[in-house]
C-alpha cells in the first residue's frame, strides 16, 4: 500500500474512535437521564458540553499543528480525551458529567486540524477531495457502528462499563499513531521516490497572494472571506449533524416507542449510509465537480433539508428510517466538497489554521444545536426540532453557495500519472 493511504488510514482509525467516544453518550443518554432525573434542557446542555472546549481547542489545534507538526499534537489529543471518557463512567450528578464532558472536549478539539494538515501535507490536490471524504466518513461510521456495540456492552455490564472499553481503545490505537505516521513525506524515509514525486508535483498553490494572505499567523486566516464564510456554512451543516446524532437515540425511544436495542441497530442506519456517501461524494467533486465544487455542496443539502423535516411527519417508523437513510446520505455527499475549499482557499502552510477556524464554526453549532432542541423539545416536542435542522441545512446551501474559490497555478508539473 502505498504510504500516503497507509497515514490516512492511521488517520481514519483515530478519527472513528474519536466518534465513538462522542456518540456514547447519547446512546447511554436514556439510561443516564432516567437514573439522574434529568430534564430535556439539562439533556441538551450535557451534549453541548463537550462543543465548549471543543470550540475553543480547533484554532489552538490548528496553530500548533502548523508550528509544531501535526503527529505530536495528535498522540496528546488522543490520550487526553481517552482519559476524559473512561473518567465519564465516575460521574455521578449533572455537575459531574457537565465537567467531564467540557475537559473531553479539549483533547477532541485539537484531533480535527491535526488530521486535515496530514491530508494536506500526504495528498495531491487531485485526491484532495477523495482522502478528505474517505477521512470524515469514520464520523459516519462510529455513530453508525457505536450503538449496537454500545448497547450491548450496556445489557452485559451496564452504561459505566461502556465508557471505560470505549476510552481504554484510545490507548490500543496508540502505537499506530506513533510509529506509522509521520507529519509530511519529507520526514518519512520509507516512502518511495515515485510517490513523493507524485505527492508534490500534484500540490498546488493560491495563484496570487493578496494582502491578506502576506501577513502572518491567525489573522490571514479571520481576514480570508472565504475561510469566514465557509465557516458559517459549517455552522449550519453541523446544527443539523450534531443535532441529529445527539439527539436521534432519544427521539427513537421516546417518540418512536423503539426499545433501546433496535434503537441500537436503527439509529446508526443515517450514519451507515452518510459514510457510504462519503467516499463517493469526494470522487464526484474531484472527478465530476472539480472546479465547481461549491455546487454539489449547494445542490445535496437543498435536497437534505425538506427530507430531514419530513422525518417528523412520517406516519409509520418504516417511512422515518426511510427518510432518516436518505438524509445520511445526502449529508453524505457534502463532505468532501466542503472540506476540500478551505484547503484551496489558503497557502497551504495556513491549512491547519484555515481547518480549524472552519470546524471552529461547526462547533459552535454543535455547542448551541442539542440545547435549542433540548428547549424545543420541551416546549412543544420532536416537530420543532426538525424543523430546525432540516432549516440549518438550507441555511448551509445558501451560505456556501456565496464562496469564491481562487484560481490556482501549479507549483509543479501536474502529473499524468497516478501511482
Amino acid at each position: 500500500m502505498k504510504k500516503r493511504w497507509v497515514v490516512l488510514a492511521v488517520s481514519w482509525i483515530v478519527f472513528f474512535v474519536a466518534f465513538l467516544d462522542r456518540v456514547n453518550l447519547s446512546v447511554a443518554m436514556p439510561l443516564i437521564s432516567k437514573e439522574f432525573s434529568l430534564s430535556p434542557e439539562q439533556v441538551g446542555y450535557l451534549f453541548s458540553a463537550f462543543f465548549i472546549t471543543y470550540t475553543i481547542f480547533q484554532i489552538p489545534g490548528g496553530y500548533l499543528s502548523d508550528k509544531v507538526g501535526p503527529k505530536k499534537v495528535l498522540l496528546v489529543a488522543l490520550v487526553w480525551w481517552s482519559i476524559m471518557t473512561m473518567a465519564t463512567g465516575v460521574a455521578r450528578s449533572f455537575s459531574q458529567f457537565f465537567i467531564v464532558r467540557v475537559l473531553f472536549g479539549i483533547g477532541e478539539g485539537l484531533q480535527p486540524p491535526c488530521a486535515f494538515k496530514l491530508n494536506s501535507n500526504w495528498f495531491p490536490n487531485q485526491e484532495r477531495a477523495t482522502a478528505n471524504a474517505i477521512f470524515t466518513s469514520a464520523c459516519s461510521f462510529g455513530p453508525a457502528i457505536a450503538p449496537s456495540i454500545a448497547v450491548a456492552i450496556i445489557g452485559l455490564w451496564g452504561w459505566h462499563a461502556l465508557f471505560y472499553i470505549f476510552g481504554g481503545l484510545g490507548f490500543v490505537i496508540l502505537p499506530l499513531l506513533h510509529f506509522l505516521v509521520k507529519n509530511s513525506p519529507e520526514e518519512d524515509p520509507t516512502i518511495s521516490k515515485e510517490e513523493f514525486e507524485y505527492i508534490k508535483n500534484g500540490q498546488v498553490e493560491i495563484a496570487q497572494s493578496t494582502s491578506d494572505e502576506t501577513s502572518v499567523g491567525l489573522m490571514s486566516v479571520l481576514k480570508n472571506r472565504n475561510i469566514c464564510l465557509l465557516a458559517l456554512t459549517y455552522f449550519g451543516f453541523m446544527c443539523a449533524f450534531f443535532g441529529l446524532l445527539s439527539w436521534l437515540p432519544s427521539y427513537l425511544v421516546k417518540a418512536r416507542g423503539f426499545e433501546l436495542v433496535k434503537m441500537g441497530i436503527f439509529s446508526g442506519l443515517p450514519f451507515l449510509a452518510l459514510g457510504i456517501a462519503q467516499p463517493f461524494g469526494g470522487w464526484l467533486s474531484d472527478k465530476v465537480f472539480s472546479g465547481h465544487r461549491k455546487t454539489q455542496a449547494i445542490l445535496v443539502n437543498l435536497a437534505a433539508g425538506p427530507v430531514l423535516y419530513g422525518v417528523v411527519a412520517a406516519p409509520t417508523e418504516n417511512i422515518a428510517m426511510g427518510l432518516l437513510v436518505c438524509t445520511g446520505f445526502l449529508v453524505g455527499m457534502a463532505f468532501g466538497p466542503l472540506w476540500a475549499m478551505p484547503m484551496e482557499s489558503v497557502k497551504r502552510s495556513y491549512v491547519g489554521m484555515a481547518t480549524g477556524v472552519m470546524n471552529a464554526g461547526g462547533s459552535i453549532g454543535g455547542i448551541l444545536s442539542p440545547i435549542i432542541i433540548g428547549y424545543l423539545v420541551g416546549m412543544s416536542g420532536y416537530n420543532a426540532a426538525f424543523v430546525f435542522m432540516g432549516g440549518a441545512l438550507v441555511f448551509t446551501a445558501l451560505v456556501v453557495s456565496l464562496v469564491k474559490l481562487p484560481q490556482k497555478v501549479d507549483v509543479h508539473l501536474t502529473p499524468t500519472t497516478e501511482i
